[in-house]
This record gives C-alpha cells, structure tokens and sequence, in this order.
C-alpha cells in the first residue's frame, strides 16, 4: 500500500478509506443478500460462495447486522444504504418495510424463503419458496457448472 504525503498546508485530508477488496455495494450490478434466516454467521460461508460465482457484492438486512453477524457497512435498508443493482437475490429475508425501501430500485429481485407468507414475496420479480440450505448451494453449482 502507498502512503499519501501531503506537503501543500492548504491540503486537509477529510475522509481516509481502505478497500477491502470487495466490491462496493452502491456500484454492484448483482447484489446477494441474506437474513435471520441464516441461522448464524457459520453458514453466511454459502452467501460469500454464491456472490463470487455471480461476480456479485454481500449485503445483509439490519438485524443481520445490530446481533454483529455482518458488518454495518453491508447494511441495506431504510436506515443502512440505498441501493439499485440490476439483481438483487435475498435469501432468508422476510422483506420488512424498512428494508424494502432500501433495495425496492432494483431492476430484478429474486427472494428465497421458507416461508411462503414472507412479505417479499409481494415485491419480488420471482419467488423461490424453500430451504435456502438446499438451494443455494444447488444454484451457486449450477451457475460454476454453466460458467465451465
């Protein structure tokens, strides 16, 4: 890493951010996200592996982030960050109002949940009712299978 060295006194440096290397939630064009129902932060290891297969960014609801799973930064909501990718996959997210208005300028949401009443559901481009367990795995080998 390069070190900045300012010698002009009229130069004030006002903010400093480090990349970590993944890509930034407001410039992704794919979007994986994931909720309470993941059960912990031992499978979020699933979400990483479907959002590098995709090419895609992590998110997370806020929940997911005020127990600590996920870091604030990864926050999407009415009170985290505001985004419009042109997909955006929610696993395990019920799809509460305050998390909609952050995430509702996406081209194409596709929700996947267990429960079939998931308030999503009504917001969704498609649907897929059922264990994320099962199928996000399944489509993240699928997609490595069409990628070759």
């Amino acid at each position: 890493m390069k070190e900045l060295s300012v010698t002009n006194e009229d130069t004030k440096v006002i903010s400093h951010e480090q990349s970590s290397g993944k890509l930034d939630l407001k410039e992704a064009e794919i979007v994986v996200s994931a909720g309470r129902g993941m059960k912990g932060p031992e499978n979020w290891g699933m979400i990483e592996d479907l959002a590098s297969v995709l090419g895609a960014a992590t998110a997370c609801s806020k929940p997911v982030s005020d127990i600590g799973w996920r870091p604030h930064t990864e926050h999407v909501g009415q009170t985290g960050k505001a985004i419009a990718p042109n997909l955006y996959i929610a696993v395990g997210i019920s799809g509460a109002i305050q998390h909609l208005a952050g995430v509702n300028s996406s081209k194409t949401i596709v929700v996947i949940n267990s429960d079939p009443e998931s308030p999503f559901y009504k917001s969704a481009d498609y649907g897929v009712v059922g264990d994320a367990f099962q199928i996000v795995p399944a489509l993240t080998e699928k997609i490595k299978a069409l990628k070759g």
